[in-house]
């Protein structure tokens, strides 16, 4: 048994529901519907306690459900007044159940089965790094929390780990949880969604919220429209409802520490250096390399012309990005 919301015009409204095997995929089922707010069954009986409406309970029962306080407590516990959430918080965290362990090889085969778009999303959740390609390669015991649910409860779990993001955070996430590297080949920066232009990844992302609704194994038995409309549509909402400064933040970092890179790349290749030792050299240093291929390629010593007007250029957008403004 799970706790569900479903975006409405007006907010949110809460369901119980299960998930059961239906054929080859697990389906959900309502139990009970919460209305906009759960918290109107939860009772505080005084002290830094509570517990559930036993008239829940016993209605939950009524469908051939076994439950307990304990559990509905569990459930229920996001809705209880923060003051007793800090009382009771680390009791209620302990006591949540943790995903089984199975030996390595029975581990790695587990994890096959479950939906790349899924692992994607809980990695990034777990480990916050774009790069998940390598972690997905290991055993990873805590994925065995996608086992025996429906679309839908995988879902329900999902977003409500997506509640703690920082805004900063989302474009990252959505470019992990889409593989939108897979747009972009090129090895050194594919793991980098600020390496990118913000209509690129607009368009890209677009594409791949199309292409996952496709996607049968997925859907688990669902339509197209529902998993874009019950799913889906809260990428749209939460990867463009930012605001204009944080899409600009975002742009700023791209047009400036990502063309850093690319400039300090592009003359490390040039000079023959590393990026990271050219970036160690002093003003003077990288002036007397400078100086010493201008003499080759100087018009005036039979050097090439446009070779000569290249080197200058490269050397102004190093010089500028290691901040070394005085002309030269």
């Amino acid at each position: 048994m799970y706790l569900a919301r479903k975006r409405t015009s007006s907010g949110f409204r809460y369901f119980l529901r299960i998930s059961r095997k239906e054929g080859p995929f697990w389906k959900s089922w309502d139990l009970i519907d919460l209305g906009p707010d759960p918290s109107v069954y939860i009772r505080y009986p005084g002290g830094k306690s509570f517990y559930i409406d036993e008239g829940l309970e016993e209605a939950i029962k009524s469908h051939g459900i076994e439950t307990d306080q304990w559990e509905l407590e569990k459930l229920f516990f996001r809705f209880v007044k923060p003051e007793i959430q800090e009382a009771l918080g680390p009791y209620i965290d302990r006591s949540q159940r943790r995903p089984p362990k199975f030996p390595r090889k029975e581990q790695l085969r587990l994890q096959e089965k479950y939906h790349p778009f899924d692992k994607r999303r809980l990695l990034f959740l777990k480990f916050g790094s774009t790069n998940v390609e390598n972690l997905l390669k290991r055993p990873l015991s805590f994925l065995n929390q996608l086992r025996h649910k429906s679309r839908d409860e995988i879902e329900q779990l999902i977003w409500d780990k997506e509640d703690v993001l920082r805004p900063k955070e989302v474009v990252a996430y959505i470019y992990t949880a889409f593989a939108l590297w897979e747009y972009f080949p090129e090895r050194f920066t594919r793991f980098i969604p600020e390496a990118r232009l913000i209509e690129e990844l607009d368009r890209f992302f677009l594409e791949a919220i199309c292409r996952l609704a496709q996607d049968e194994t997925y859907r688990m038995g669902l339509s197209e429209d529902e998993v874009l409309r019950e799913y889906l549509s809260r990428y749209v909402i939460l990867y463009f409802d930012h605001t204009e400064a944080e899409r600009k933040f975002f742009e700023e970092r791209q047009h400036g520490k990502w063309l850093r890179r690319e400039i300090l790349v592009e003359a490390a290749r040039y000079f023959g250096f590393s990026p990271e030792s050219l970036e160690k050299l002093s003003r003077k240093e990288l002036l007397s390399i400078f100086r010493a291929r201008a003499k080759e390629l100087h018009p005036d010593r039979g050097g090439d012309k446009e070779a000569f007007i290249r080197l200058r250029k490269l050397f102004e957008e190093l010089m500028a990005v290691l901040g070394y403004r005085r002309r030269f």
